[in-house]
């Protein structure tokens, strides 16, 4: 660490702000801290109990043990001033105070100098206990927070404040009833990181859900990582690979579907069951018409094998969007006797089954991040950690596990949930989306 200074005379590394006078934060504080986002950066100085930052902070907690060049500093300014018969440093005008200079508050995503001086503040109020400037602040600010909050290792404080203060509750309360906006991917990125650093599990579950299906700019082909960008942009602890880990399995499995039917009506198998002489003539025409509505939606790409240096690509954007274009096939038939024999009737149902648990609005949120399983049991829980099943069957999922056909039920909240049992529920969605065969023709009844 960069040692501090401990007199009122300019930080090299600082800009002075227009205020000479540091932010009270603690009215009797023996410590001014002076705080720039970045070198160079307009320096903030503010007025804080030393104690209740080592109470409240890992960081600050070792900055002033006296294991580093601050806290050594900051001890021999206390001891020159009871030297010079000053105890009481609550009666100490800030002037003559020590200080101690920080740089970085991390990742966040503030540009106007003013609003970084207030979430500094904010910050900082937070772990004294005391009232932010805003009585309920919007999910940037708290995004904000919790970013400055994991910079200097004050997580658990800023968790129990948030909780206390009921600000999440606040946010949800206020959108309840309303017709559902389209979030931008910033705002659910930001709901995400709060609900993971400020031990929120529904937020960590329904938007780590959002996010895959609806995509992410961060993920497509070219983009490169950029650390500059606020925290929530990577999502810390793993949790932004699992993101992208699911999201592919998840097409993949939509993508086998497709697969799936091709090639029974190429595999020279009689699909019709009708018995009749027309039954060569319908399993040709479903094949065509089938090929031709795959193109038409632009989920399959008819390529030459003779010669192919096409790279490969996947899906972008909504998978609710490409359910809904499959789910557009229409009962195509060769006669009028073969009402059932087209791709919607035996499509459409394994479309409900993949639906039932990627849709938004359903009760089944087994494909998001469960917050607790990701803590407690993420070896056993993490797809990007699971070997991947050699084989799921449609008829085993009906008869052994009734509900991924029919939804899982709710959670239970509290006390009551059994560990055990939400992770059995989450294996069973996930052996689905990740296994390397799936067997679709044991609901198709064939």
């Amino acid at each position: 660490m960069k040692s501090a200074s401990s007199s009122n005379i300019q930080h090299p590394l600082y800009t002075m702000s227009d205020e000479d006078d540091p932010l009270v934060i603690a009215p009797g504080g023996d410590l001014i801290l002076d705080v720039a986002h970045e070198e160079g950066g307009t320096r903030y100085s503010y007025r804080v109990d030393s104690k209740i930052l080592q109470q409240n902070s890992r960081y600050f907690e070792n900055l002033l043990s006296g294991r580093f060049s601050e806290g050594q500093q900051w001890h021999a300014d206390l001891d020159a001033l009871r030297l010079g018969g000053i105890t009481d440093t609550s009666a100490v005008p800030a002037d003559v105070l020590p200080h101690i200079s920080i740089v970085n508050v991390g990742r966040i995503a503030v540009s106007k100098e003013a609003a970084i001086k207030t979430l500094l503040a904010d910050f900082l109020r937070a772990v004294h206990g005391s009232d932010l400037a805003i009585a309920n602040p919007p999910v940037a600010n708290l995004a904000n927070l919790a970013v400055v909050s994991d910079r200097f290792d004050a997580i658990a404080c800023l968790t129990k404040y948030v909780q206390r203060r009921k600000y999440i509750q606040v946010i949800d309360a206020k959108s309840r009833g309303k017709p559902n906006p389209t979030l931008t991917e910033e705002r659910v990125r930001q709901k995400l990181l709060v609900g993971l650093l400020l031990d929120h599990p529904t937020w960590v579950t329904k938007y780590s859900k959002y996010l895959m299906m609806r995509d992410s700019v961060q993920w497509r082909p070219g983009t490169e990582e950029d650390f500059t960008k606020a925290l929530w942009w990577d999502i810390p602890n793993g949790v932004e690979d699992e993101l992208i880990q699911r999201r592919e399995f998840i097409l993949e499995t939509i993508n086998s579907l497709q697969a799936h039917f091709l090639k029974l009506y190429t595999s020279g198998e009689r699909q019709c069951k009708l018995g009749y002489d027309t039954s060569l003539q319908c399993d040709s025409f479903q094949l065509g018409e089938m090929v031709r509505f795959f193109h038409k939606i632009d989920t399959i790409r008819l390529q030459g094998k003779i010669y192919d240096n096409t790279e490969p690509t996947y899906y972008l954007g909504d998978v609710d969007r490409l359910l809904s274009s499959l789910r557009q096939c229409s009962n195509y038939q060769v006669d009028s006797n073969h009402n059932h024999c087209g791709l919607r009737s035996r499509l459409l149902p394994l479309l409900d089954l993949i639906q039932n648990q990627l849709n938004l609005e359903t009760g089944s949120l087994d494909t998001g991040i469960c917050a607790d399983c990701w803590t407690h049991h993420r070896k056993e829980y993490a797809w990007k950690l699971a070997k991947r099943p050699v084989l799921w069957t449609h008829s085993r999922a009906l008869t052994g596990n009734r509900s991924l056909a029919n939804g899982f039920p709710r959670k239970q909240s509290g006390h009551q949930r059994d560990p055990s049992s939400c992770l059995s529920r989450h294996v069973a969605v996930r052996d689905l989306f990740m296994a390397v065969e799936r067997d679709w023709t044991a609901r198709d009844g064939l």
